[in-house]
C-alpha cells in the first residue's frame, strides 16, 4: 500500500488532509484512514473529463476505507453520517465516499484474500495509521473454507442472476423491450461473476460481457460455445446484449426484436443453467 499522495496535486492533498482530520476529529478509536478508488489509483476524473454527451458516469469521489477499532463503531450509520455531512460542508471539489469497517473483520477478510479488500490494500494510499495494528496478509485457506467462501459467492452471485432473468420474463411480457434487455444483460453478466468468483475469487470491475465471457471461458469450454459468433448475424445479436447496458437504458435509438429478445434469452438460460452446474461441481470438489 503507498503511503504518499505524490500522485496528486497539492489542492487535492489539501482536501484529504481536511478529510482526515475531520474523520479523527468525531470518531474515537480510529486506526486507519485508506484512500482507495480511482484517486488512490490515479485514473480519476473531473467534470472536465467528461465528456458532455456522455451516456453515463460521473466525477469520481474521494473514496475512504475507515478502520477502527470496535464493531459497534463501525456500525454506526449516524456517526458516519454526520461525519460525510460535515465533510460536505467544508466544500470540497468532489463528494466523499465512506465505508467503516472493524479492524478483525478487515483482517479475517484479508486472510481470505476477499477480492474487494485485497484490492484496496493493494493498490490504496494510507492517509492515517494510528500504528497500534498491521494488516494481515493472504493466508493458505483449508479446503472447508475454500468451500465456505465459494458457497457465499454462489449464493448471492447466481440469486442475482436468477433475479433478473425473472425481471426479464416481467418485462417481457408487458413489451417493455429495452428494459427486458437490460435485465438480459444483467443475468448474464452476474451468471459469468459467479463463475469467476468460484473458480478464482476474482470480480473483475467489468461490464462488458465480451470479455467477461472470455475470462469466464477460462474455467470451463462449454462457456464459449453459449453464444456463437461465427456469423455476422451472430455477432450482432450478442453485440446487441453486451451493448444494452448502456445503450437500453441511455440511448433512445437503442432497439432490440422479440425475436431478438427470445432467442438471446435461450441463449441466457442455456448460461445460467450451465453456471449452476459447473459451479456446484467446483464447490462440491473443495
Amino acid at each position: 500500500m503507498k503511503t504518499t499522495l505524490t500522485h496528486l496535486p497539492q489542492n487535492k492533498i489539501d482536501e484529504l488532509e481536511k478529510v482526515v482530520s475531520i474523520i479523527r476529529e468525531l470518531c474515537d478509536g480510529v486506526e486507519m484512514i485508506i484512500l482507495y478508488g480511482s484517486y488512490a489509483r490515479g485514473g480519476w476524473k473531473e467534470d472536465a473529463d467528461l465528456k458532455p454527451e456522455r451516456k453515463s458516469g460521473h466525477k469520481s469521489d474521494y473514496d475512504i476505507l475507515v478502520v477502527v477499532k470496535e464493531k459497534s463503531t463501525a456500525g454506526d450509520t449516524g456517526l458516519w453520517s454526520e461525519i460525510t455531512r460535515k465533510c460536505d460542508s467544508v466544500v470540497l471539489s468532489t463528494h466523499v465516499r465512506i465505508i467503516s469497517h472493524d479492524i478483525l473483520y478487515l483482517n479475517s477478510k484479508l486472510a481470505e484474500g476477499q477480492y474487494f479488500f485485497r484490492d484496496i490494500k493493494k493498490d490504496g494510499c494510507l492517509l492515517y495509521d494510528s500504528g497500534n495494528f498491521k494488516l494481515a496478509r493472504k493466508r493458505k485457506l483449508k479446503p472447508y473454507e475454500e468451500k465456505r467462501i465459494a458457497q457465499y459467492y454462489y449464493d448471492h452471485w447466481f440469486e442475482r442472476a436468477k433475479e433478473f432473468y425473472k425481471t426479464f420474463k416481467y418485462h417481457f411480457s408487458e413489451e417493455m423491450h429495452k428494459l427486458a434487455a437490460f435485465d438480459l444483460h444483467q443475468a448474464t453478466e452476474a451468471s459469468y461473476k459467479t463463475i469467476l468468483l468460484v473458480f478464482s475469487g476474482e470480480n473483475p470491475h467489468e461490464h462488458y460481457l465480451s470479455l467477461l465471457s472470455e475470462m469466464a471461458a477460462e474455467h470451463h469450454n462449454a462457456i464459449s460455445d453459449i453464444f456463437p459468433v461465427e456469423t455476422h448475424k451472430d455477432r450482432k445479436l450478442f453485440e446487441l446484449l453486451d451493448h444494452a447496458y448502456i445503450g437500453a437504458r441511455f440511448i433512445p435509438e437503442y432497439r432490440i426484436s422479440k425475436e431478438e429478445l427470445e432467442y438471446l434469452s435461450g441463449r441466457v438460460k442455456e448460461l445460467m443453467e450451465l453456471t449452476e452446474k459447473i459451479c456446484k461441481e467446483k464447490i462440491k470438489s473443495f
